[in-house]
């Protein structure tokens, strides 16, 4: 009798629950009926409890294609930039082993030519380096070839003139990791973050038999990094190639808004955190390797508060966390399934609004 009991206030739980955010799933429904993308997943918290979470549409417009489900895993493009290289940047910085106010040629002397001597480290991190926006590497090209073109290309501009987002900036930011730890970046995520938090479904290059759980972003790519960049390097790399969860990557954010702890264990020091996540200078958006709230139609809707932050993804992903409410949103998509035509720029704000809206009801 218990049993039942315990079964029934728990059914009633996820049903106010349900009740509670249904703006929100009228809002990716009728995103998913407009063919902005096939399938996505949200989930909403706080510092110390899931408020929702849930899981919409299929992995292809094909309805006979598996159900999206809360721990389907989503190919999260640039949000690794921000939940992924940077969070090793901020370890390293913690113990004293990386200074990003020095110069990238410091870590990496093969970096300091063609006017990149005094390029500093932060200047990756917040977009202002210089250097081009994208390399798009040649059929059979090696890792180690592209690695070595994009350390000695030339400035595209000159450094802090303005910011241009580049993928080149968070591929450089990993070789200065891996410069410092010896080993490949994703081997210090892992023993820092993935394998303590037990995110047993975060991963660079999903093994073949976890694949088919990948939500695909092409018909031929699925459980495969969909940046060209990021595939060149073999799905190891800076700016994209983490794969996800709606589960997992809220462990991440909880430690943020918790100020560095997650579930009583220290994995950042506060300032740290403090440092990374606020506006680094007036004329950019741009926290040290995330994005801010900006612009007068920003991707978090209009009622996060300034002081968000977090990242997009180009393969329909974003997180956003707004510590003035201690409140985060992971809403994930794969909104360039098929063809990469389908624009999810519309259909952010509308998801995040409704998160606030259905919160404040």
């Amino acid at each position: 009798m218990k049993k039942i009991i315990i079964l029934v206030v728990i059914l009633l739980f996820n049903l106010v629950q349900a009740q509670n955010f249904k703006l929100v799933d009228q809002a990716i429904e009728n995103a998913i009926k407009d063919s902005v993308f096939p399938g996505a997943a949200i989930l909403v918290g706080t510092s110390d409890k899931i408020l929702y979470k849930n899981a919409y549409g299929h992995y292809t417009y094909d309805p006979s294609s598996p159900k999206v489900k809360n721990n389907s895993i989503f190919d999260l493009a640039s949000v690794t930039k921000a939940f992924g290289t940077n969070f090793c940047v901020m370890k390293l910085v913690d113990e004293g082993r990386l200074d990003i106010q020095k110069p990238v040629a410091f870590y990496l002397p093969k970096f300091g030519v063609n006017g990149k001597e005094k390029v500093k480290v932060v200047d990756l991190l917040i977009h202002e380096s210089g250097l081009p926006p994208y390399y798009t590497p040649m059929e059979c090209e090696s890792r180690e070839h592209i690695l070595d073109t994009i350390k000695t290309l030339p400035l595209s501009y000159e450094t802090n003139s303005k910011m241009v987002y580049s993928c080149l900036n968070f591929v450089t930011t990993m070789m200065v990791i891996e410069s410092i730890i010896k080993e490949p970046m994703y081997k210090c995520y892992e023993q820092n973050f993935t394998g303590p938090l037990h995110m047993t479904r975060t991963m660079s290059t999903p093994p073949d038999k976890i694949k088919k759980e990948c939500v695909p972003t092409t018909p031929e790519l699925q459980g495969v990094v969909h940046d060209p960049l990021a595939r060149g390097l073999n799905g190891l790399s800076g700016n994209a190639g983490l794969f996800s969860t709606t589960e997992d990557l809220a462990k991440l954010c909880q430690l943020l808004l918790n100020g560095g702890t997650y579930d009583g264990e220290r994995y950042l020091k506060e300032e740290t955190i403090k440092k990374f996540t606020k506006r680094y200078s007036e004329h950019t958006s741009r926290a040290i390797g995330f994005d801010t709230r900006s612009g007068e139609h920003p991707s978090s809707g209009q009622y996060f508060n300034e002081g968000t932050y977090g990242h997009l993804g180009y393969t329909g992903t974003s997180i956003w966390i707004d510590p003035v409410r201690d409140l985060f949103v992971i809403f994930l998509t794969n909104r360039v399934y098929p063809d990469d035509t389908a624009s999810i720029s519309s259909t952010r704000p509308k998801v995040y609004d409704a998160v606030i809206l259905s919160l404040e009801k």
